[in-house]
C-alpha cells in the first residue's frame, strides 16, 4: 500500500528514501521519491547555489514495503516486523487501541523468532559438545524452546483477534491454524509445568502419563520435534512457517487499514461536498 506524504512529523529519522529529479523551473529542482520496486537508473539530482529542491503533490510517496525492506533477514529468512509498524506509524495516523495491539503483536512475533532462532542455535551447539556440557546444552536449548513456545501462543491468539476484529478481510495463515490447536496444548503443558511434575493436566482430572509427557523430549533434540500427550510439533519448519506468514499478515493489515482510512476519507469528503 502507497500513502502520500505531504509532510513528517517531528522527532528522530525514520528512514531514508531515493529521489530521482523530474524537472527544473528556474531555480526550483522538482523532484520525486523512486517506487518502491522501481528500477533505479541513477538518475542525480544536480543542485546550483540558491537551488530549492520541491516535491509536487503526489510525488513524496512513502510505501510500506520500502520501509520494511530495511529490515534485514535474519535465521529462518524472518526479519524483524516491530520497527517496520512502529516507523510506518509515526507517519500515518491510527487509532490508539489497534496501534497498541498492532504493535504488541509485532513485537510478539519478533520476541517468538529470537526464542525460535536462539533454541536452534544452542541445540546445534549442544550436538557438538560431548560429555556433561552437552547434556547441559540440550537442557538449555529445550527450556529456551519451551519460552519460543509459549510467546508464539500468545502472538498466535493475537493474530486471530486482528483477523476477527481489526481487519475482518484477512485470514489467520493456513500455516497458523495447522498447528495452533498444538502450540496451544504445548503452550498450556510448558506454561503449567508445576501442574504437569505432580500429575495434573486439569483441575478436576489427573492423568500422569499425559502430564509426565511433556518431560519426555528426545525426539527434539534428534528430530527436532517438540511432543506432548498425541501432539507433535516440528520445531524447526513448523514455527518457522507460521511466524513467516504472521509477518506477512502483518504487512497485509498495515494495507489494509491504510485502504480503509482511504475510503473512509473519501466518503466524507463526499459528505462534506454533497
Amino acid at each position: 500500500m502507497e500513502m502520500d506524504a505531504e509532510e513528517q512529523r517531528q522527532g528522530d529519522f525514520l528512514f531514508g528514501a531515493r529521489i530521482v529529479p523530474v524537472g527544473r523551473e528556474g531555480n526550483k529542482v522538482f523532484v520525486r521519491t523512486l517506487r518502491h520496486g522501481e528500477e533505479d537508473a541513477s538518475e542525480t539530482v544536480r543542485l546550483r547555489l540558491g537551488d530549492r529542491i520541491l516535491f509536487r503533490a503526489g510525488d513524496l510517496v512513502i510505501d510500506s514495503r520500502q520501509i520494511d525492506a530495511m529490515s534485514p533477514k535474519g535465521p529462518g529468512g524472518y526479519a524483524p516486523v516491530a520497527n517496520t509498524v512502529w516507523t510506518w506509524y509515526r507517519i500515518a495516523s491510527e487509532r490508539a487501541d489497534f496501534l497498541f495491539f498492532f504493535f504488541a503483536l509485532a513485537r510478539r512475533l519478533d520476541a517468538a523468532h529470537a526464542l525460535w532462532a536462539l533454541a536452534i542455535e544452542e541445540r546445534d551447539q549442544a550436538n557438538e559438545d560431548g560429555g556433561i556440557p552437552q547434556r547441559s546444552g540440550f537442557l538449555k536449548t529445550l527450556a529456551t524452546a519451551e519460552m519460543a513456545i509459549v510467546v508464539l501462543h500468545r502472538a498466535f491468539n493475537m493474530a486471530n483477534t486482528l483477523t476477527k476484529e481489526y481487519c475482518p478481510d484477512l485470514e489467520l495463515p493456513a500455516t497458523v491454524q495447522k498447528i495452533q490447536g498444538t502450540v496451544s496444548e504445548m503452550r498450556n503443558a510448558f506454561e503449567h509445568v508445576g501442574d504437569r511434575a505432580q500429575g495434573k493436566v486439569t483441575r478436576t482430572k489427573i492423568s500422569y502419563k499425559d502430564a509426565w509427557s511433556i518431560f519426555n523430549q528426545p525426539d527434539f533434540i534428534e528430530k527436532s520435534t517438540l511432543r506432548y500427550q498425541e501432539h507433535a510439533l516440528h520445531f524447526d519448519k513448523d514455527v518457522i512457517d507460521a511466524l513467516l506468514d504472521c509477518r506477512e499478515l502483518i504487512m497485509q493489515a498495515i494495507d489494509s487499514r491504510a485502504a480503509l482510512h482511504a475510503r473512509n476519507g473519501r466518503q466524507q469528503a463526499e459528505s462534506d461536498n454533497a
